[in-house]
């Protein structure tokens, strides 16, 4: 029975970490890919360390490719859409919350049933609209799409809905409009919840290829998802080159997780939960 107890204990970590080694070996081998000479990318068998290390695919990013023009115009996308969606959210997911209309509940399904729909069926629709206010090829057309997403309305909604009314109550007593409750009271209580979709969307946009791709035409205009699309050779791909565009996109994601997984995780905890977070 001892052992049998031991099992059912050491099973979960077991299952964890070998989900967590799949996840990890394609990172590994693509940071080691990167710094690997051209003739070791492909031998047999496989060479995990590199004979030695070699800048030559990082060199090469940067000589004969717009790679530092690629890292801007993503940090440019991701840093408006971030900001722009906190700031679209944060309205809807108060007014959903805390206000009382007539419609709210129903129009809140809505959103809820579009949160179900893929992000790609919208992107006809998105693409002539984006030609007729003239936005293709440009900061604003491949931004301001990814700054109403559904999925920020909801995950501030839940937080917002749960925080006490006798807060709200007081600052209405000591004059504060429906404004000033949220800047005054639900904003402050929110940073944590702020922080984790902030993240999120950040990475979102960073990330996000398909939207881009369509949107973005011009060489010098497209982010890195995009760029990295642009590296792939129309009779060879260059393995080398290819992973080490990624890996040096991955690491602002990288940092930026690593510099805030703690608000990461307890923003999404209390938005589950609420003020019991």
């Amino acid at each position: 029975m001892n052992w049998q107890k031991g099992l059912k204990r050491i099973l979960p970590y077991l299952v964890m970490y070998g989900i967590a080694f799949l996840w990890v070996i394609p990172i590994l081998w693509m940071a080691d890919t990167a710094f690997k000479p051209e003739r070791e990318i492909f031998h047999i068998p496989p060479k995990w360390i590199p004979s030695h290390f070699t800048l030559d695919h990082v060199r090469r990013l940067f000589s004969e490719w717009p790679f530092l023009r690629w890292l801007l115009n993503s940090l440019i996308v991701s840093t408006s859409v971030t900001l722009g969606s906190l700031i679209v959210s944060t309205l809807a997911a108060f007014s959903f919350a805390r206000l009382k209309w007539r419609g709210r509940d129903v129009l809140f399904m809505i959103l809820l049933v579009f949160m179900l729909l893929p992000w790609q069926v919208n992107v006809i629709p998105l693409f002539f609209t984006m030609t007729k206010f003239r936005f293709l090829n440009t900061y604003q057309g491949v931004a301001l799409p990814m700054m109403a997403m559904p999925i920020g309305v909801f995950l501030l909604r839940q937080f917002f809905i749960n925080i006490p009314q006798d807060l709200e109550d007081a600052a209405r007593i000591d004059g504060c409009s429906s404004f000033g409750v949220l800047m005054r009271v639900i904003i402050p209580i929110s940073r944590p919840v702020f922080a984790a979709f902030g993240v999120y969307m950040f990475n979102f946009a960073w990330n996000e290829f398909f939207w881009s791709m369509i949107c973005l035409r011009k060489a010098n205009m497209v982010t890195l998802p995009v760029g990295l699309k642009l590296l792939q050779g129309a009779f060879e791909i260059d393995y080398g080159l290819i992973l080490a565009g990624a890996f040096v996109a991955s690491l602002p994601s990288l940092a930026v997780f690593l510099i805030l997984r703690k608000q990461i995780i307890r923003g999404f905890t209390l938005a589950g939960s609420g003020m019991k977070g």
